[in-house]
């Protein structure tokens, strides 16, 4: 438990107090979690809604706060009390964590990105056992490459597409891109360790075409 006891509601305190958390806080009517390993192996296993009914479970006997009437949203870490993050924990998480961004020249890009816990496709994808979407994975592709490689035009297909490993929550992955700007070719690679987890080729057109 990293959480100061100081300022803790007795709610807080005796959630913080279970193997599965981290860190967790009370924010209206938020309950801001952040697993711990313990956590993240039943998140990644069984899905939210074991973890949650878990936590729930826990902190509901003699408890004043109804926790079945509370939202919860699982994070990687809490965000400053009162920050402009923290009261964004209210809105769906739909984009993955980007870090360690490198460019390649002028039509290449390396980034690390990182499978957020709480993710939206997750409530869909599957309750009970969470696993991201390949359609997911090129959406990422395509956003990333638009953002940092001037990647342009509209979209046009997909081929030689590969879904080799499932992919988790909390999960770190390797992403490279590689922009053809001559043949409107957008190649991606998601590496999972030293381990291909899934490559594609996207392709767009100019908008004369």
């Amino acid at each position: 438990m990293s959480a100061s006891l100081t300022n803790l509601t007795p709610f807080e305190i005796r959630l913080c107090s279970h193997e599965y958390v981290a860190d967790a806080r009370l924010v209206e009517r938020w309950v801001l979690v952040a697993p711990s390993a313990a956590g993240v192996r039943i998140l990644t296993r069984y899905g939210k809604r074991h973890l949650v009914a878990a936590l729930q479970e826990y902190v509901g006997a003699g408890s004043s706060v109804a926790s079945d009437l509370l939202e919860w949203r699982l994070l990687e870490a809490l965000p400053r009390p009162g920050s402009a993050a923290e009261s964004r924990c209210s809105e769906p998480i739909r984009s993955p964590i980007v870090t360690a961004l490198q460019r390649r020249g002028a039509c290449e890009l390396e980034c690390r990105v990182r499978v957020p816990y709480d993710l939206a496709i997750f409530d869909g994808h599957f309750p009970s056992l969470p696993i991201l979407p390949g359609v997911v994975q090129v959406d990422w592709a395509v956003h990333i490459a638009r953002a940092h490689l001037r990647v342009d035009g509209q979209f046009k297909g997909i081929t030689a597409t590969k879904f080799r490993r499932l992919v988790r929550p909390g999960m770190e992955l390797a992403l490279t891109l590689e922009q053809r700007p001559d043949s409107g070719e957008l190649r991606f690679e998601y590496l999972l360790g030293h381990v291909l987890a899934s490559t594609g080729r996207v392709f767009f057109r100019d908008a004369d075409d």
